[in-house]
């Protein structure tokens, strides 16, 4: 029993640890692809690419908390393999208030703000594009986690 539970442990640990890095690989692009949508952010200066990198790893924690809420829910951990409304509901539902209140406490407090190209989701008018993030590429990271893990049990 007690052995079962330390192997589950390692397997999830091994699962999180996946997810964080498929999430950052996912997340860094599209953070790349997003840039001409906020102000101050040139493709041209090497700092706008650091800071990128840097909302990438935080993508990276964002995503693992969105599983974790899932998981605290179903006590699964491939809930979101699920195929019901539940699992899709607390997937959508929470990746949307995540990018929301990010969104909405980082343009108060001027830690970034967008240029006129960036769409916005009304009643909140946060950016689509960073909405549109957390509904996507958390699954899509997920999935890949459990499809191609980047960490692997060691061999006995």
């Amino acid at each position: 029993m007690y052995r079962q539970h330390i192997e589950s442990f390692r397997s999830i640990r091994r699962f999180l640890a996946s997810l964080f890095l498929w999430s950052v690989a996912m997340n860094y692009p599209w953070e790349m692809i997003q840039m001409p949508l906020y102000n101050a952010m040139p493709f041209s200066d090497p700092m706008s690419w650091i800071i990128c990198f840097q909302a990438s790893l935080g993508d990276g924690v964002i995503i693992m908390t969105i599983w974790g809420i899932g998981f605290l829910v179903f006590r699964d951990r491939l809930w979101f393999t699920r195929r019901n409304a539940w699992s899709l509901a607390i997937l959508l539902i929470s990746g949307a208030v995540i990018a929301t209140l990010i969104e909405i406490h980082a343009l108060r407090t001027g830690r970034w703000s967008y240029s006129s190209l960036m769409p916005l989701v009304p009643p909140a008018n946060v950016g689509l594009s960073p909405f549109i993030q957390l509904l996507i590429l958390p699954y899509l990271s997920m999935r890949l986690a459990v499809r191609i893990p980047l960490i692997r049990s060691p061999r006995h």
